[in-house]
This record gives structure tokens, sequence and C-alpha cells, in this order.
């Protein structure tokens, strides 16, 4: 019978270890997701997804809107016009009537917003110094811009300053390592945009950069340009639209946020 040496021994659990554990114990590779877009109204759709396995770092799921500009218009909503500091998203969206409604940006411990804020052509709040970006309508198209790059024009109907950007003309833009109830904004290719909100999960903000990224077919949302809004507590979305009706609260009202209307 041969004999096997000590240091052969320590060869052999050193290679399971680096190349067996993987298969033994990892994540096993991302499917997908399989449910498709729902139409709501022509221009109007709705998708659940749910991510698992690598390359995530965590599972979650987070739920989609895509409308497009032509026949749906997305509108900032400041809730000082109504006299109040903050709402949540379903007040939001009854005192407007809006189809849809999700959370803004960042704002201090007494509901001052913080960063800029345009709505149907004022400004309503004046741009931060800081490393953030804008989401902004110019011209009946969707941007996502950094702060530096903001330029006043009267041509820009809807603005909102918060971040981090996820995506920048298609490239993932590298986040710090902290995992959150998520709210974001995307601009797809052919400038749809997109607003998700994670449901009843927490996700890293890496990961959701990845979703933006990748392609549909890849499982993703295909978009070229994606940023966060506010997260934590202040993600929420509310959706009451013909047979729709989503409702994901946040654990605080906010003080603006970001509406989708019939054109």
């Amino acid at each position: 019978m041969k004999q096997f040496h000590p240091p052969f021994i320590k060869r052999l659990f050193l290679f399971l270890a680096v190349f067996a554990s993987p298969i033994l114990v990892g994540q096993a590779p991302f499917t997908p997701p399989s449910e498709s877009w729902k139409k709501v109204e022509e221009g109007f759709e709705v998708r659940s997804m749910y991510f698992q396995g690598q390359p995530f770092q965590t599972a979650f799921k987070i739920r989609a809107l895509r409308v497009e500009l032509d026949r749906f218009s997305v509108r900032v909503i400041d809730n000082r016009a109504f006299g109040v500091t903050r709402l949540n998203a379903k007040a939001m969206a009854q005192k407007t009537q809006a189809l849809a409604m999700v959370n803004g940006g960042f704002f201090l411990p007494d509901y001052k917003p913080l960063g800029l804020l345009i709505v149907d052509g004022r400004e309503t709040n004046p741009l931060r110094k800081a490393d953030w970006g804008v989401f902004l309508i110019q011209d009946d198209l969707p941007k996502i811009i950094h702060t530096k790059e903001f330029l006043p024009d009267k041509n820009i109907f809807q603005a909102i300053q918060v971040g981090p950007r996820l995506v920048i003309d298609g490239r993932e833009f590298t986040l710090k390592q902290q995992v959150a109830r998520r709210s974001a904004v995307g601009i797809t290719y052919k400038n749809q945009v997109i607003l998700i909100n994670t449901d009843d999960t927490d996700a890293y903000a890496q990961d959701l950069a990845r979703v933006f990224r990748l392609s549909e077919d890849e499982g993703g949302l295909g978009c070229r340009d994606a940023m966060t809004l506010d997260g934590g507590p202040s993600a929420q979305m509310y959706v009451e639209f013909k047979w729709m009706k989503i409702d994901i609260p946040g654990g605080w009202g906010v003080p603006n946020g970001l509406g989708i209307f019939k054109r």
C-alpha cells in the first residue's frame, strides 16, 4: 500500500480548499429573472425582479417601473408647495394625482432638502457643491450628469440632485460596500426612465449598479446612466394605475419625490 507523506497531504488539503470549496459551499451562478416587463398601458411597464447568486453579494428583490416620456412625464415633487415638510410616497401620489411615486433626495434632520430641486421649470432649492449626480429633464430628454457639469438652462423643466451615480455612460461606478434599502433612477439607451425600489430587502449599491448596467438579455435593466435616490428608511414606492397597485412604505415621510404622470 502506497504511503502518503505529510507534505503531500498538506498540498492535497490546500488544493481542495482553493479549488473545491467554491463548488461545495459557494453561491450558485446568477440566473436572470424569468418575469418580464408587464404593460400597464402603452409606455408604462412594471417588473418584479429577484437576484441571487454570483456575482451579487446578497439576495435582493426590486420593483421597477419603466416609462416613455412621449406618453408620460416624470416630475419632481417638493412637498413645501403643500405647506408641509414631509409626506410619504402614497400621500404624495394622492395629493398630486400621480400614477406612481418614489422618494427623492437627501435632507437634514428638520427635513430641509439638500441639493438642487427644479419643479416645473422653477428652482425651489439650490445646487449643492457635492460629489453627487443630477437627474434632469431638458428639452423633454432625461439626463444624469455630475454636479460640476450642471449649467442653469431655461429648458430644464425638472431636476433633482442626489447620488451617488451608479452607471455612467454604460459603465459601473465603483461604490462603497454598504448594504441598505435602495431607491434609484435610470435612463435606458432608448431614453426611457426607470424608477426602482428594493422590495422588503436590502441591497449593496454595487449590486444595484450591476443590475442597471446589465442588458436585458443578461438579466438587467439595460441602462446607459443611473443614480441612487435617498435610501434606508427614506426608500419607498407607491403605484396605483389601472390594475397595478404597489405599496412599499418607507420608515418616515420625505420632503420630495419623483412622480409619474399621464401626459
